[in-house]
């Protein structure tokens, strides 16, 4: 069947948006409709359902223990500790219930979603010890306050890795790294600090846009170098000297390289994505994949659009959030682990296959609208039916949401295709990270039809506050692990402050190791001030910047290209051509 390019208005945002040819192949493909909200809009709906990084304490309902949880305590939904959820003493089926054509799906599905009990936080049977207090952790060990970690060790404070970092803090969206300090989209690093958007260096401090250099410091596109300090080559005793001066033990000192370091990255040269080994590519961070459009974060994908994050060979899908291996998916939330037709649904894995708004069930196929369920077929609503009972009844339940679709508190309509209401999410929009990627006000999320949860005083008394403590990492005692340190920000919303923090025992031995003064900042602070360096996920139409003349071009490269660099932006963008001219 031919299909014909069409422009449609998003119900959500009512700006224009287009449904080309191959989107409506691959929605025929998968029996779903159209779309009727755009791209970003269905971007941030989907983040709503994702609490990455607030934290709670409640206890499991089942065996009482005390616990750590994404779900608030005033939330109405069952929690059980991990150990429990993970046990074989209970069947998801026995919340089952019939489908009633009297109420709207959406409606029935969110009274299941409240009474089915949910995993405190989102890890996997295969993490170690130390991993209490992290949340979209799997296959892990030691992880501490750190979100998004498959298969490393040793992490805290950090979030976003794609696979084996080990002995990291205070990073962000790195993998294959070991002994780092403040990696922001870096990889296979080792004993550094401080890099962005740089891969392979050694011992190395402040860089942005650097690989494979040992021992350098405050440079930016350079490769294959080694003792080159503020972009200057420099002799082994000549650099050692220089970097002894810089007192980068210091908070003082680190706090002058950090300055530095954002006026020279402002005045570096900027790719306009960061796309290795691609072909038929718009996006940024894409590794070994070909034919994608308007993606982040993918490695070995294929044929994807609208997809952030998507690691270990996912191909033939659209609008994904955080998925691994997985096929033919749409609309999915946290998942993959050869997930395959997993369509409308969040946190599914283990081989899934065939699910249609699907939570939190693993290894499970051809079921609709059910929730925690593991390794079962043919269910609808938690409810077993045979094969023959399962395939009538879903064909009446898609047809009845489109006869009597949910309608939320703003008048947005919600038919079969539509992926949940925001409203059926258990968590405010400033605890989710839809408030990173578009950081509303409260007056603005609420306007919109989202929740908003009022920050809770915290009941930290500090014991000391950062112009108390010693400049040096050399003068820091012991004994700073005894204290409630005072963060600066005193609960500041804008970067979600908690007020205090404390310095834990082998945090403190880290930072001496590394020769790193300790943090002035919780570490809310210090994540929100990390996410500078990342761009938010939305893609502009802009054109090279570059007005060197031995690049073969007129007097202004005219070459146009997609790029997440908002047009706001200083920094000088340079086509692929015109990058790779001047940096290589």
């Amino acid at each position: 069947m031919a299909y014909k390019s069409e422009n449609k208005i998003c119900q959500n945002c009512k700006q224009d948006f287009v449904i080309e040819p191959d989107d409506f192949s691959f929605y025929h493909k998968l029996s779903v409709p159209p779309p009727t909200w755009c791209p970003p809009c269905r971007f941030i709906r989907k983040m709503t359902f994702v609490n990455e990084r607030s934290l709670y304490k409640r206890t499991c309902e089942n065996c009482k223990a005390s616990i750590v949880t994404m779900y608030h305590p005033d939330t109405p939904i069952p929690v059980w500790c991990i150990k429990c959820h993970l046990s074989d003493v209970w069947d998801a089926r026995d919340y089952g219930k019939e489908y009633d054509f009297s109420k709207t799906f959406f409606e029935q599905f969110k009274e299941l979603k409240y009474t089915v009990p949910h995993r405190a936080l989102d890890q996997n049977e295969r993490n170690g010890e130390g991993c209490e207090y992290s949340n979209f952790c799997y296959s892990s060990k030691n992880i501490y306050l750190s979100f998004v970690t498959p298969s490393c060790e040793n992490i805290k404070y950090s979030r976003c890795f794609l696979k084996h970092n080990k002995n990291c803090l205070d990073s962000l969206i790195i993998q294959n790294n070991e002994k780092g300090y403040e990696l922001v989209q870096a990889s296979s690093n080792y004993n550094s600090t401080f890099l962005v958007e740089s891969d392979q260096c050694i011992d190395s401090h402040f860089l942005y846009d650097c690989s494979n250099c040992v021992n350098c410091y405050m440079s930016s596109n350079i490769r294959n170098k080694s003792n080159v300090f503020r972009n200057k080559q420099l002799t082994k005793e000549e650099y050692n000297e220089a970097i002894s001066g810089l007192k980068l033990n210091t908070y003082s000192g680190q706090l002058q390289s950090k300055k530095e370091f954002s006026e020279m990255e402002k005045k570096a040269i900027h790719k306009y994505a960061r796309i290795k080994n691609s072909v038929n590519t718009v996006g940024d961070f894409i590794e070994n994949s070909k034919n994608i459009y308007r993606c982040y974060g993918l490695v070995k994908a294929e044929n994807m659009k609208y997809v952030f994050f998507g690691v270990n060979t996912t191909k033939d899908s659209q609008d994904l959030i955080f998925t691994g291996k997985a096929e033919e998916c749409y609309e999915f939330v946290f998942g993959g682990r050869g997930a395959s037709r997993v369509v409308l649904s969040f946190s599914c894995g283990g081989g899934s296959k065939n699910l249609f708004y699907c939570d939190q069930c693993k290894g499970c196929s051809d079921c609709f609208g059910c929730v925690g369920l593991t390794k079962k077929q043919y269910c609808i609503f938690n409810k077993q039916y045979s094969k023959e009972e399962y395939f009538e009844l879903v064909e009446k339940i898609k047809k009845h949401m489109d006869d009597m679709p949910y309608i939320d508190k703003i008048g947005r309509k919600y038919g079969f295709g539509e992926f949940f209401p925001t409203e059926t999410s258990p968590f405010a929009y400033n605890e989710t990270i839809a408030f990173e990627e578009y950081p509303f006000s409260k007056e603005k999320a609420i306007k919109e039809g989202y929740k908003w949860k009022n920050v809770e005083p915290k009941s930290y008394a500090p014991t000391i506050t950062t112009d108390m403590l010693p400049d040096s990492i050399n003068d820091i005692p012991d004994s700073i692990c005894d204290e409630v340190i005072g963060c600066p920000n005193n609960g500041d919303t804008s970067t979600q402050c908690v007020s205090a923090y404390k310095i834990l025992p082998d945090e403190l031995a880290f930072y001496r190791q590394m020769k790193l003064p300790i943090p002035r900042y919780c570490p809310n602070c210090r994540y929100h001030e990390r996410l500078i360096w990342k761009n938010p996920f939305r893609f502009y139409k802009r054109e090279c910047m570059c007005d060197i003349l031995s690049h073969e071009h007129a007097e202004k490269c005219e070459v146009e290209f997609e790029t997440m660099y908002a047009p706001s932006r200083e920094e000088k963008i340079f086509c692929k051509e015109c990058y790779q001219k001047e940096v290589y």
